[in-house]
């Protein structure tokens, strides 16, 4: 099933047009659609039904949440953009939340619902390897456990979550994986995604396409 899949982008911190470039190549083969913009004003127009311009899922790669860079301040998407993205995954909608799309302030509660949970800290990168659990789930199905060099995400998440992969440091595991009701819509979460080497791996890139599988099938 072909789908399109608007991107959004922005923030500081990372190298969003590498990731744009990255994810088109793990999701183009399959016959999906991209639309890629840093532009939160997209959100507004989720609701309309051209069938030419019509989104199926979202997919958000951003670092918000008033992180700061060389003087800029990336803020949280406006309180219309939020609530539009929100009211629209309640509706139906299918929302793919990677890497710091969970950077947030912690009074954006409406986002943090959403994604089902917000980023506190990360290590500096490291060596580490993320792992499903024996649940069994379309996303992570035949995704085995894979190694990354990436920065390792300790979250506030909710306990209601489906977390399908873990990542063990100094003796805690944490979620890196996981998906969630929203409504009558889905959301999956992935928390490695930082580096290159990391779009590159085999595994991830098969989570990633099972992730856009999954959202865009109704049955699921």
């Amino acid at each position: 099933m072909s789908v399109h899949i608007l991107l959004l982008l922005g923030g500081v911190h990372h190298d969003f047009d590498g990731f744009a470039n990255a994810f088109r190549e793990m999701t183009e083969s399959d016959g999906h659609t991209i639309t890629t913009t840093y532009d939160g004003d997209a959100l507004l127009h989720l609701h309309e039904e051209k069938v030419d311009t019509k989104v199926d899922i979202v997919a958000i790669y951003t670092c918000l949440g008033g992180a700061q860079k060389d003087g800029v301040v990336a803020e949280d998407l406006s309180t219309a953009q939020t609530a539009a993205l929100s009211d629209w995954v309640r509706n139906g909608g299918a929302l793919l939340a990677l890497h710091a799309a969970t950077v947030l302030r912690e009074s954006n509660q409406t986002m943090r619902q959403l994604i089902g949970g917000r980023f506190l800290n990360h290590l500096p990168q490291f060596d580490f390897t993320v792992t499903p659990v024996a649940r069994k789930h379309p996303v992570t199905a035949g995704v085995g456990a894979f190694s990354v060099h990436d920065e390792f995400y300790i979250q506030d998440f909710d306990q209601g979550v489906d977390v399908h992969m873990t990542a063990e440091d100094r003796g805690f595991v944490y979620p890196m994986v996981w998906t969630k009701a929203e409504g009558r819509g889905k959301v999956v979460y992935s928390a490695p995604g930082h580096t290159a080497s990391t779009w590159a791996a085999e595994n991830y890139r098969r989570l990633i396409c099972q992730s856009v599988a999954w959202l865009a099938d109704p049955l699921n």
